[in-house]
C-alpha cells in the first residue's frame, strides 16, 4: 500500500520534470509548456487511480510465490481451479511442481511427474517456477501421456487476469521488496571499472551540473552499496 502511495507520487512529478523540457524545447513558450506538462501529469495521475478489477504482475508472482508455499493438497487444488478457469472443457491429470519462482522446470522434473502419472491420458504440469526452453521442448516429445506444460509465466498472466479484491493480493510489503531488489542487484558482480565509471560520472556533473550523468552514476553506486553489504557478516542470522 504504501508502495503504490510512493508510486503515485513520485510517478507525475518525474513526468512532470521530464517533459516540460521536451515541451519548452517544441514550443519555447514557458505557459504553454507548463499546461501540457500539467495535462499530461493530470492523465498519468487518472490511469494510476483508475480503479483496477484484477491483480496487477507484482502482486500475482507474490500470490504464486505464496502458492508454492503452501502444502502439496492445498496448492495443487487451487492450481486446478486456476486452469479449469481458463481451460473449462478440458479434462486432464495435474501434477503440481511447486519451487521458488527464481529456480527452473527442468527435463528431470518433467520426466519424474510423467513417470509418476502414466496412468493418465493428457497430463498438465503446472509448475510455479518458469520452464526452461530444453525442458518445453522435451515435454512436447513426450506420449501416453501427453503433456502440457503450465509454467509461472503463464500461471500469473491468469492470475492477474483474475478478478479478485485488493484483500487477496498477498502482495509483500515494501520492506521485504527493497530487500528482495537489493539482494538481486547484491548477487550481481560488480565490476572496478563500474566503480571508476561511477566516478568519472561524478566527475562530469560537478564540473558541468547536468544532472542526467548524476541519475547514470546512481545504479552503478548503488550496485556496489549493494556487493558491499552482500558480503558483511550479520550480527545474527535472521537480522536484515
Amino acid at each position: 500500500m504504501l508502495g503504490r502511495r510512493i508510486d503515485r507520487a513520485v510517478v507525475p512529478l518525474l513526468a512532470a520534470a521530464a517533459l516540460y523540457p521536451l515541451f519548452l524545447n517544441a514550443w519555447e513558450s514557458v505557459p504553454l509548456a507548463w499546461a501540457a506538462s500539467i495535462a499530461c501529469v493530470m492523465l498519468i495521475r487518472r490511469l494510476l487511480n483508475r480503479p483496477r478489477h484484477s491483480l496487477d504482475r507484482s502482486a500475482a508472482r507474490a500470490e504464486l510465490l505464496r502458492i508454492a508455499s503452501l502444502p502439496d493438497a492445498e496448492a495443487e487444488a487451487i492450481l486446478r481451479k486456476l486452469i479449469k478457469e481458463r481451460y473449462p472443457g478440458e479434462s486432464f491429470a495435474l501434477s503440481p511442481v511447486l519451487k521458488h519462482p527464481e529456480a527452473s522446470l527442468s527435463s528431470g522434473d518433467i520426466l519424474a511427474a510423467w513417470k509418476a502419472n502414466r496412468d493418465a491420458t493428457r497430463l498438465v504440469i503446472a509448475a510455479t517456477c518458469p520452464c526452461e526452453p530444453r525442458a518445453a521442448c522435451y515435454a512436447r516429445q513426450l506420449a501416453n501421456p501427453e503433456v502440457a506444460v503450465v509454467d509461472s509465466r503463464l500461471l500469473v498472466r491468469l492470475l492477474a487476469k483474475r478478478k479478485a479484491p485488493v484483500a487477496q493480493a498477498h502482495a509483500l510489503p515494501l520492506r521485504r521488496r527493497l530487500a528482495g531488489w537489493f539482494a538481486s542487484v547484491a548477487s550481481q558482480p560488480f565490476r572496478p571499472r563500474n566503480l571508476l565509471l561511477a566516478i568519472v560520472m561524478l566527475a562530469v556533473y560537478r564540473l558541468r551540473g547536468n544532472p542526467m550523468y548524476l541519475f547514470a552514476a546512481l545504479p552503478l553506486l548503488l550496485q556496489l552499496a549493494a556487493a558491499l553489504q552482500h558480503r558483511r557478516f550479520r550480527r545474527t542470522l535472521f537480522d536484515g
